[in-house]
């Protein structure tokens, strides 16, 4: 999603009649309407089946950094009262494979979550919920959930991890449907879903909604582009480097500890440029 200068100052009916066509599926207004507590809350009970569930924090378009790999932008990151954690993406296009990057978003939030010298026991609970406009796996089904089994055993494995796939694509008559549809269309006149019907009513049809939801949108277009930047310049440096180190080893013919310490470079930083570089 992308809003230029040009639409923040048209008429207030102009930009209601933008926003009223942005749903649930679009991460920006998601990101917005997410950042209510209650809000997500009913999302997560809906999609998990658990009615005893409650929010206490919410974060969106939560940036986790990584120096040595592609940074991660959570759409939807929640902790409840027991400590458990919830990420959720939405993603209109089949353009990858999607599991791989739930598998490496889990992995960057269960970096950021394990502080040296915890112990892995620790590690909280943490439900990776993905939402899509298509049928990840094609099995006809609108919602599944991926488990850890012991291989010969009809016994499950569990590391704490919840992997949970839902998409809007396949309907039926059930609950979780139902809402799908409804995060696919957000209809302000559906007032179904209790506070977040609440919020996206309020985004969508009053004034001052309608004009926060502007220029969060295009506050969020240009954070994406700011933290792009900085990656494009930091992969950059680490070409500079490994290219310089490359070239007085050749140059001298000396040893690559000899070369890092002709540059005052550590391994250490040697190894992030060059993983850094692998991963462009």
């Amino acid at each position: 999603m992308k809003i230029d200068h040009e639409s923040l100052i048209g008429t207030f009916e102009q930009k209601r009649e933008l926003v009223r066509g942005f749903n649930l599926m679009d991460d920006d207004f998601f990101a917005v309407v997410m950042q209510d507590e209650k809000a997500f809350e009913v999302m997560l009970r809906i999609l998990t089946q658990r009615d005893d569930l409650h929010v206490i924090k919410v974060r969106t378009q939560y940036n986790i950094r990584n120096l040595v790999g592609h940074s991660v932008v959570l759409d939807g990151f929640a902790e409840d009262s027991q400590g458990k954690l919830y990420n959720i993406e939405v993603q209109v296009e089949n353009n990858d494979y999607h599991p791989k990057r739930v598998r490496y978003y889990q992995s960057n939030i269960d970096i950021s979550m394990l502080e040296k010298g915890k112990k892995y026991s620790e590690l909280p609970d943490v439900y990776l919920i993905f939402i899509s406009a298509f049928d990840i796996f094609r099995k006809n089904q609108n919602h599944y959930e991926v488990k850890r089994m012991l291989d010969g055993f009809d016994c499950e494995v569990s590391n704490g991890v919840h992997e949970l796939y839902f998409n809007s694509a396949v309907k039926d008559d059930t609950e979780i449907s139902e809402f799908l549809q409804y995060l696919r269309n957000s209809d302000s006149g559906n007032d179904k879903y209790d506070s977040l019907s609440d919020r996206v009513k309020y985004y969508k049809e009053t004034e001052e909604g309608v004009k926060h939801m502007c220029e969060a949108v295009r506050s969020y277009g240009d954070e994406r582009e700011a933290i792009g930047k900085a990656e494009g310049e930091a992969k950059g440096e680490a070409v500079k480097l490994v290219e310089l180190i490359k070239r007085i080893m050749k140059n001298t013919n000396c040893s690559l500890d000899e070369a890092l310490s002709m540059t005052g470079c550590t391994m250490e930083e040697y190894d992030k440029s060059v993983k850094l570089i692998e991963s462009l």
